[in-house]
């Protein structure tokens, strides 16, 4: 059995980053695994012990400082859980939780500071393109996990600075700080990209390097099952020049 928490359900699911646990669920019922996907979000009571992969997905900036509050109660549980080489997967704007704290309009809010990056939330005075201030576009990149691409999408108006171990390498517009090419964290399990698509949807890959691993801990068996997932990627990479980003 593998227990999975996506935290947060209702208020950081602003691109329908809830497929991520579908996919989750999707790909380990195909290796006849049994999978439990609990919804939890504010004030709920929470085990997190009882957990092998919790999943928070990326939200409006109004309701990333909702669960702010809220997270920095869970604290001592999560840096546990952490610490204890469980999964967790970040996606969009919710590795901002997981930093020192987050600049907002000049105010200083505190978050979980488990990690030593921080992030700033920039407007019209800190950044500018099309879409004026926020950083929208395809995006695609090596991985220093696995050997195969990385696609996906960004919307986001959050900058983190002070990442060390980044997951992937894209377009320096794509960026963390948008000052290099490193994207996302990556700690002992903790998996966080601003890359949305949903992630585990249009990276199959990764998905499975991702299930794999779990899988290993518990002393189950994974196959990469999921052939229509893997003929979706490739056509993707078929009908976009991807060396464009």
């Amino acid at each position: 059995m593998i227990n999975v928490l996506h935290l947060y359900y209702d208020l950081l699911n602003l691109y329908g980053e809830s497929a991520n646990t579908r996919a989750i669920k999707h790909n380990l019922e195909l290796n006849k695994i049994k999978v439990n996907v609990d919804l939890k979000s504010l004030n709920d009571k929470i085990d997190f012990e009882k957990y092998d992969i919790i999943y928070i997905g990326s939200g409006s900036e109004d309701n990333l400082l909702i669960a702010v509050n809220d997270i920095l109660k869970r604290k001592k549980e999560i840096k546990k859980y952490i610490e204890s080489n469980k999964y967790l997967l970040l996606t969009g704007n919710s590795m901002d939780l997981f930093g020192e704290y987050i600049l907002y309009n000049n105010e200083k809010i505190n978050a979980l500071n488990i990690f030593d990056y921080y992030t700033e939330l920039i407007n019209e005075s800190t950044f500018k393109n099309a879409s004026s201030d926020r950083i929208v576009g395809e995006v695609n990149g090596k991985s220093k996990i696995i050997k195969e691409k990385i696609i996906g999408f960004e919307n986001r108006c959050d900058l983190n600075f002070n990442i060390k171990d980044y997951l992937f390498e894209v377009n320096e517009k794509y960026s963390n700080d948008l000052t290099n090419t490193h994207e996302g964290f990556l700690y002992k399990n903790v998996f966080a990209t601003h890359i949305i698509g949903p992630i585990l949807i249009r990276n199959p890959y990764f998905t499975d390097y991702l299930l794999d691993k779990l899988c290993k801990d518990k002393n189950l068996k994974y196959k990469s099952l999921d052939d229509l997932s893997i003929k979706a990627y490739k056509k993707y990479l078929e009908n976009f020049d991807t060396k464009k980003e």
